[in-house]
């Protein structure tokens, strides 16, 4: 028994009415300002805030003038490692230059003479006059 079915075919179309000509507006237009004010100076001078220490070297009860005296430089009160050393000139006159500001200990050897330890203090800029005594 064959029946006859009918196929039913049926065509389904969609059709997408857009209008393709359509004119369009979206204002999408974010502002945001950041507005920052820099001021900057530009100074070509060098602060230096380096000290120095300058003086003389003497010996004996006379006072006399003496030079190739070994002047050691100790930052604080201690005396185990020198931060710097010079020796005094022909005139008896030393200096030690661009010393940060602080305080400092001083010691003046010629041969087996030697100087007490004496505290220096360094402010910034300043040139400390010292005489040392052996």
């Amino acid at each position: 028994m064959e029946t006859d079915q009918a196929v039913l075919e049926k065509e389904s179309l969609q059709y997408n009415c857009q209008d393709l000509d359509q004119e369009q507006n979206m204002d999408v237009m974010p502002v945001q300002n950041n507005t920052q004010r820099i001021h900057l100076v530009v100074n070509n001078e060098k602060m230096d805030y380096s000290g120095k220490i300058t003086g003389i070297t003497y010996y004996g009860r006379q006072k006399r003038i003496v030079n190739d005296v070994g002047i050691l430089l100790y930052f604080g009160n201690e005396s185990n490692f020198p931060v710097s050393r010079t020796k005094s000139e022909f005139n008896g006159r030393f200096k030690l230059e661009e010393l940060p500001p602080g305080f400092y200990t001083i010691r003046a050897k010629y041969g087996e003479s030697e100087t007490l330890m004496q505290c220096i203090k360094v402010l910034p800029g300043q040139e400390v006059f010292q005489a040392l005594f052996l």
